[in-house]
């Protein structure tokens, strides 16, 4: 900058002295440019205030997230030229980018760059939809934001971290069984119950004979002038955990290859039997050997009975991969210390269970009741293996279109 700010100086001098008025002109010009550029190089990325704001941070797969993108110049100095370059996270489609471009350094994510020009005080903010959005987890940040002068050479830059993260859940569809009075883990479900829980207050009911005096309601016995009892809802004690298999295709299961929609349809698999387990009042959790953003080696939802669970259930298939942090036999060896003994353990795969039947077995022997369910194209010859093996098994198959009232069907 002081290069530009001695050449008017000089030049100044020499039209002066020559008297040589548009030497003079052009010796103006050149120290005007100079000063202005010394500013927008000192003062340029003052109070520049760059936002990015998601309609939400969680989603479910399919949805739609608008991104709103706001610079802010709060200073008189007007900003020919800045720019901002912002990390997002790979896979994600952009409506109104329909090429971006990759993050130099390797990282696989996309860059999202945006330009203006603004005057003192200027605030702009830009729309974009992020559409038909994909299971998964998204980082944004850092920014690059840079300040050009006039005529667009470099003036300043300052990079500002702004970290962000979109967690997209898998979709969740209606089970639809083959079998409608079974229940998820392979058993009968009961028409009444013979405990009930005294926390689980369900109303009253008329007066009957064998009722204990202490569940009369007296209040509401003296309003309705008939005897009534109190009502409470069944004890229900029911936990499964649902063991995921990420792993895809057979081999060594530190292997850098996978079967892409298997994965996807164990994800909503996963997420679905999750649902309609809570619906029923069961207690569920999730497993699978796969690392979820997590230094674990095993990614671990404790089993819960509350709806709250649902999110969580989807936020752990949202972060985990398809590539396995340890071997499937690992993993269930590993669930009998971190589960009530009795419990119940249903496998979801989309590959052949014959090298992991003898920990399955294993686990039916010390009282933990095991299903396997198996995915995909394969599914009713890998759950005829397991029936084999003496396990009891379904096949379910999970079909594109989330509308549609047979997306996930499970027979046997």
């Amino acid at each position: 900058m002081l290069d530009w700010l001695a050449l008017g100086g000089v030049m100044v001098a020499v039209a002066l002295l020559a008297d040589a008025p548009g030497l003079f002109i052009v010796a103006v010009a050149t120290v005007a440019y100079g000063s202005l550029t010394r500013l927008w190089s000192r003062y340029g990325m003052r109070r520049v205030e760059y936002t990015r704001t998601l309609s939400a941070d969680r989603a479910v797969a399919g949805d739609d997230v608008t991104l709103d993108v706001a610079i802010w110049n709060r200073k008189p100095l007007p900003l020919p030229w800045v720019s901002a370059d912002d990390l997002v996270g790979e896979g994600l489609a952009i409506r109104e980018r329909q090429q971006m471009d990759l993050d130099d350094a390797g990282s696989g994510r996309q860059v999202l760059h945006n330009g203006w020009a603004l005057t003192w005080y200027e605030r702009v903010v830009r729309h974009f939809h992020l559409d038909d959005l994909r299971r998964g987890t998204y980082e944004f940040g850092p920014v690059q934001i840079r300040v050009r002068d006039i005529l667009g050479r470099h003036a300043d830059e300052q990079s500002q971290e702004l970290p962000g993260t979109l967690v997209v859940a898998p979709r969740t569809v209606p089970v639809r069984r083959s079998d409608r009075s079974a229940s998820p883990i392979g058993e009968r479900r009961a028409t009444s119950s013979l405990h009930t829980d005294p926390s689980l207050y369900g109303g009253v009911r008329p007066f009957q004979a064998g009722d204990s005096l202490r569940r009369v309601h007296w209040r509401a016995t003296a309003r309705l002038g008939m005897p009534v009892s109190r009502r409470y809802e069944p004890a229900r004690g029911r936990e499964v955990m649902l063991a995921v298999d990420v792993q895809t295709l057979p081999g060594p299961h530190w292997q850098m290859t996978w079967d892409e929609p298997s994965f996807e349809s164990l994800c909503i698999a996963a997420a679905s039997l999750t649902r309609e387990l809570l619906d029923a009042g069961a207690s569920v959790g999730l497993a699978a050997a796969s690392f979820a953003g997590s230094p674990q080696r095993f990614a671990w939802l404790p089993p819960r009975a509350s709806l709250s669970q649902l999110p969580r259930a989807g936020q752990l298939l949202a972060r985990i991969g398809p590539v396995s942090s340890a071997p499937l036999s690992a993993l269930l060896s590993w669930l009998p210390h971190r589960i009530t003994p009795g419990s119940g353990i249903v496998l979801l795969t989309s590959r052949d269970p014959s090298e992991n039947l003898t920990a399955l077995r294993r686990l039916a022997r010390i009282g933990f009741r095991v299903e396997v369910m198996a995915i995909g194209a394969e599914a009713e010859a890998h759950a005829r293996t397991a029936r084999l093996a003496g396990l009891p098994a379904s096949s379910g198959q999970v079909l594109p279109r989330w509308e549609d009232p047979n997306a996930f069907a499970v027979a046997g």
